[in-house]
């Protein structure tokens, strides 16, 4: 509709045409009609054919000006919309300005962030529970490795030892008692791998010890709460500093079980010869 008004008013405009009717016209004038010449009739269809082609012209570049206006009246009045009341500059983090007002009763969207993390206790409490199962799991690695390596040498059987000894005299008064380390160490299982000879020669059997330097080879002695109520010799030498028994078991697993019920890694020994 707009597009035909503007046309219309184009071509008014273009014909020299009134928009609005005339109430008052002047009386009519006798023309008087000149007959062109007869050569000169081609020179008017060529002039009257420019003349009506420029009109035509005009009429569609006025028709299109009032287009384009009426086209941009709506981007005009945004425009000037946009500068009597600017946009809400966005936020250069977090979440968006639609989204904030949302996030609390204020609109703080960061102190509603901080109110939805758990209180310092509870973080904690989860960074404890997260240690314990690190924990867990790397002792439950420990125990299969132990499991495959006892798997490993299950078949292989050694045979124990006879009990030698130098029997040599300890030198120390008989009933001596002396507070000592009392530690374990053998052959297999977890920290193993002493299978072979001792230090006095001696091939290694369970009952035998490791003594601190302090009681010569051949001492014999009994350790107070021990559960076997074993006699124990010093055939065996290690880096311990006095006094120190480290007591030798086959399998590393019986001598830690041996210690759970002697209840504790030192212990009063009673010297016996």
């Amino acid at each position: 509709m707009v597009a035909a008004a503007t046309a219309s008013a184009g071509l008014a405009l273009a014909n020299d045409r009134r928009l609005t009717p005339v109430f008052v016209e002047a009386a009519p004038q006798p023309q008087t009609v000149v007959m062109p010449p007869a050569g000169s009739i081609a020179d008017l269809l060529t002039a009257g054919r420019d003349f009506i082609a420029r009109r035509l012209l005009l009429a569609t570049l006025i028709g299109l000006a009032f287009i384009l206006i009426a086209a941009s009246l709506p981007a005009v009045s945004a425009f000037a919309s946009s500068l009597r009341s600017p946009a809400t500059v966005a936020p250069t983090f977090g979440p968006p300005n639609e989204l904030r007002a949302g996030a609390g009763v204020s609109g703080n969207w960061e102190q509603s962030y901080s109110l939805a993390a758990p209180p310092a206790d509870q973080m904690g409490a989860a960074l404890m529970a997260g240690a314990a199962e690190t924990q867990g799991q790397d002792l439950m690695s420990a125990l299969v490795a132990i499991a495959e390596q006892r798997a490993a040498t299950q078949g292989q059987v050694r045979a124990a030892a006879a009990p030698s000894s130098p029997n040599a005299a300890s030198g120390l008064e008989p009933g001596t008692v002396m507070r000592a380390r009392v530690t374990i160490y053998g052959c297999t299982g977890p920290g193993g791998g002493f299978c072979n000879h001792m230090a006095s020669g001696a091939a290694v059997f369970e009952g035998a010890a490791a003594c601190s330097s302090n009681l010569p080879f051949g001492t014999k002695l009994t350790i107070a709460g021990d559960p076997t109520g074993r006699v124990y010799e010093c055939l065996d030498r290690g880096s311990l500093s006095a006094t120190w028994i480290d007591v030798y078991f086959e399998n590393t697993t019986d001598g830690m079980a041996w210690q759970s019920e002697l209840g504790a890694t030192s212990a009063d020994i009673t010297i016996v010869n």
